[in-house]
């Protein structure tokens, strides 16, 4: 790991419950056994010793087996080894000094170099010894402990991906299927424009399958792929189709992951414009603010009723969304007044 991540690693590990039960836990069970087998009274430094020597091990006794300076996540045992042993001194004298005491050192106040620690009692001596042998041991095993969860967290997310890549590739022919069946339809209509509507539609797969193939894409390239989408329904629906875009194009460099829009274009023809004889109107919409994003679809035609079936684009749009990593996301199918509105709202849960 590096300085960043070793931050990061530190302060997730502070953050756990479980990590402050265990302070209290370890600092409980020491002084009752320092009480059990020594008569003499502990002194309040002895006291909160343990305590404080509980947070330092669990923030800090693992950082020399996590620094390697590169994107590995533990470093070697002899390496972690030669790298741990001067950072819990290290630890130990720090202790030490945050928990002044008359009598370790001579008096109130007294320097914090090396020459002091003669002056410590032996059974302090004896505590901190084991403190240091305690904290290399437990450094190790929270180093693998996170090392084992991260290498979890990667496996799952590398399956999360390759799930939510697997969805967008399903896009492709789901895409393609429905276009075809309008090519159908506009070749039994009007021959003279289906050539054109083919060469059109040789440059949409051709965008469509390098938008689907990236992980994200600006908000802008994915408008551009919903514009050769319309051409296409343009073709076949003709003046039936009327397009109205409400977009803020401050947000246009917005990277989402694709083929976030194109579904509820695709869904609001299908099942509201087409459906009807005299088509209808289709506006396509961008806005929010800082932390929240809303794209929206909103059509006229044949209104969305409760339980009507929504088609294979929402469904698959619908799992892309729940894939999502780092982002709460909301997909809304509802009717207001005589429009059917499809929205889409991401709010990133971290920067």
């Amino acid at each position: 790991m590096n300085a960043p991540h070793l931050l990061a690693s530190i302060g997730k590990r502070l953050r756990r419950p479980g990590t402050w039960g265990v302070v209290v836990l370890f600092g409980t069970l020491w002084n009752v056994l320092r009480w059990v087998a020594g008569p003499e009274t502990l002194s309040p430094g002895e006291f909160l010793l343990p305590f404080a020597f509980g947070i330092l091990l669990l923030g800090l006794a693992a950082t020399p087996w996590q620094w390697t300076g590169d994107e590995r996540s533990m470093a070697s045992v002899p390496r972690g080894l030669i790298q741990a042993l001067p950072w819990n001194a290290l630890l130990l004298l720090l202790l030490v000094a945050l928990l002044p005491e008359p009598g370790y050192r001579g008096g109130r106040g007294g320097a914090s170099s090396l020459w002091f620690l003669p002056n410590l009692p032996p059974r302090l001596l004896i505590l901190l010894v084991a403190c240091g042998a305690f904290g290399l041991l437990a450094g190790w095993i929270l180093a693998d402990r996170d090392h084992e969860a991260q290498r979890a967290e990667v496996q799952t997310r590398l399956a999360r991906e390759a799930q939510a890549k697997a969805l967008q590739g399903q896009m492709n022919p789901h895409v393609l299927f429905n276009t075809l069946s309008g090519l159908a339809e506009l070749a039994r209509e009007n021959g003279a424009a289906t050539e054109e509507a083919l060469v059109a539609l040789a440059g949409l797969l051709r965008r469509l399958m390098n938008h689907s193939a990236q992980a994200k894409v600006t908000l802008d390239e994915e408008r551009g792929l919903v514009e050769g989408f319309l051409a296409m329904e343009q073709f076949r629906l003709g003046d039936r189709l009327a397009v109205h875009w409400n977009w803020d194009a401050r947000l246009e460099d917005v990277e989402v992951p694709p083929l976030l829009l194109q579904p509820l274009v695709e869904n609001a023809i299908k099942h509201g414009i087409a459906p009807c004889r005299e088509g209808g109107e289709l506006e396509i919409g961008l806005g929010g603010e800082p932390g929240r994003l809303r794209l929206w679809v909103s059509n006229t035609g044949r209104t969305y009723e409760p339980g009507d079936a929504t088609g294979v684009g929402l469904a698959n749009l619908q799992q892309r969304l729940s894939l999502m990593d780092g982002c709460r996301t909301h997909l809304d199918l509802r009717a207001e007044g005589d429009r059917t509105v499809a929205e889409v709202i991401l709010e990133p849960t971290h920067g």
